[in-house]
């Protein structure tokens, strides 16, 4: 059934977004592939347009401009995303005005919410300092000192302009080491979109073939085929096949690269100590994706689980909301990159060279070195109790309103998925009902609560707010669970 009655409640929509809205519908309707009564989710929908009326005026300008109408897929979603204005502290604000809390905060990039005044402070500094100098700069040793003080294991450090960039370096990097070429990622990991590690990210069920033996399955088109072969999968959480699938191409195998939480799933016990000890017993380099787990402790995940990697790749929270990324490892794994002290005016390169306009950029080593600095201790232990605040909440609820769903993360992470699996892998978080998850999320942004995906926190968000999500979160489950009875009547305890 699609909306067909006039829009006497707002008169402001036109015959026109009328139109528009039943699109919508229709499109919505039809990715659920369900003829359930449409009333809630038009609801929904028709709330988000009253609301958002400029963000769908430049999302409509936008399509002449920009491929997909977006310079990141991560950002679209239906009908139309909220174009950001402004944002303080742990508020964001729309171009229409409308103010949220936010639980997103860049994926995890703001660790200290929006304009903390220390990166503020530290910005304008160097900027009266200059841009960019074509020269390197203290500020760049300062904060190399700081992270590297905080990475056991680590002696020298290289700066990139993003998280993807440290890990295309570190992946040439124990090439390079190695003389090996094949790599090894784990199934749903996301460590960028190039195309080693652009594999198996989010494959179709139907083509990822046995859980204890994925396949590579490209994801995107344009990915050679010599990828695809020098491209191993491993299945998340399951050390026994991940053991397997290791020693089987170990002869080949340069490095395992992995998200030491996953998508904002925990490892399973001794999971992690397994592929370092036997990486470590085959003489394959093992590589941490800490560019959003670095802000679980002090020294990152691996802190946390007492698991030290050869290479960390580092991004987001380093950079302060400036664009940054990072890698790590000891003097011996970076050698292929060190240039020669040959005697003046000789020069013999490095055999692995990298350069860029904007590595090391000082306004971002300026507004990191200012977050890092405020990152203590105490401050860990705040982000972990307000995320801990936030799951028990979510379950709480879920609980009470009689509906099964599964939270997750760790730390300041947290996250909901719908499905009545335990979530440990990706293809259990497959199980989950993603239309009900975007239709979730919008009408949380229509209460004024903007949680997207990596929900996560800041040291800008209080206690208070957890709780004013928290009963969101409530309001929304009541108002959606005749969509959930339709869709996932499975998730229905009563």
């Amino acid at each position: 059934m699609i909306f067909h009655r006039r829009f006497s409640t707002y008169p402001n929509l036109t015959g026109i977004l009328e139109i528009y809205l039943n699109s919508i519908i229709k499109l919505i309707m039809s990715v659920m592939n369900h003829d359930l009564d449409d009333l809630v989710v038009m609801k929904v929908v028709e709330e988000y347009l009253r609301q958002n009326p400029s963000s769908r005026a430049l999302y409509d300008r936008a399509r002449g401009l920009l491929p997909g109408r977006s310079t990141r897929n991560v950002l679209y979603y239906p009908p139309f995303p909220v174009y950001m204005a402004a944002g303080k502290g742990s508020r964001i604000f729309d171009v229409d005005g409308n103010e949220r809390i936010d639980f997103n905060f860049n994926n995890t990039t703001l660790i200290l919410g929006h304009n903390h005044p220390r990166v503020l402070e530290a910005v304008r500094e160097q900027l009266g300092r200059g841009t960019v100098l074509g020269a390197p700069s203290e500020v760049e040793l300062k904060l190399a000192e700081e992270l590297l003080g905080r990475l056991k294991g680590a002696d020298m450090i290289r700066f990139t302009p993003s998280g993807t960039e440290a890990n295309m370096q570190a992946v040439m990097l124990a090439r390079c080491y190695t003389g090996k070429m094949k790599i090894a990622k784990f199934e749903g990991a996301y460590h960028g979109s190039w195309d080693t590690v652009d594999i198996s990210v989010s494959p179709p069920l139907g083509l990822a073939g046995p859980d204890s033996e994925p396949r590579s399955v490209p994801q995107h088109d344009g990915i050679p085929k010599g990828v695809l072969e020098n491209t191993l999968i491993l299945p998340y959480n399951d050390a026994e096949a991940s053991e397997a699938l290791i020693k089987g191409h170990r002869d080949d195998l340069a490095a395992v690269i992995v998200e030491p939480v996953q998508r904002d799933i925990p490892p399973k016990p001794g999971f992690l100590q397994s592929i370092r000890e036997l990486t470590e017993q085959l003489g394959i380099l093992l590589i941490f994706d800490e560019v959003i787990s670095f802000r679980l402790s002090p020294g990152g995940a691996q802190r946390l689980y007492g698991v030290v990697p050869d290479i960390t790749t580092l991004g987001k929270i380093i950079g302060g909301g400036f664009p940054i990324g990072g890698y790590a490892s000891t003097e011996d794994v970076m050698e292929p990159l060190i240039i020669s002290q040959s005697e003046f005016p000789a020069l013999k390169p490095p055999k692995l060279g990298y350069s860029g306009t904007f590595n090391a950029h000082p306004i971002a080593m300026a507004a990191g070195l200012a977050v890092m600095r405020e990152l203590t201790p105490p401050t860990y232990k705040m982000l972990e109790g307000l995320g801990e605040a936030m799951r028990e909440g979510l379950r709480r609820i879920l609980e009470e309103e009689g509906i099964i769903a599964h939270v997750d993360g760790v730390g300041s992470l947290f996250n909901i998925t719908w499905t009545g699996e335990k979530v440990v892998d990706y293809r259990t978080a497959s199980s989950g009902d993603r239309v009900l998850e975007r239709i979730f999320s919008l009408d949380l942004m229509n209460r004024g609560i903007y949680l997207r995906a990596h929900p996560n926190l800041s040291t800008a968000t209080t206690r208070e707010e957890v709780e004013r999500a928290l009963e969101a979160v409530r309001l929304s489950i009541k108002e959606l669970k005749p969509i959930i009875k339709e869709r996932s009547p499975h998730l229905i305890i009563r």
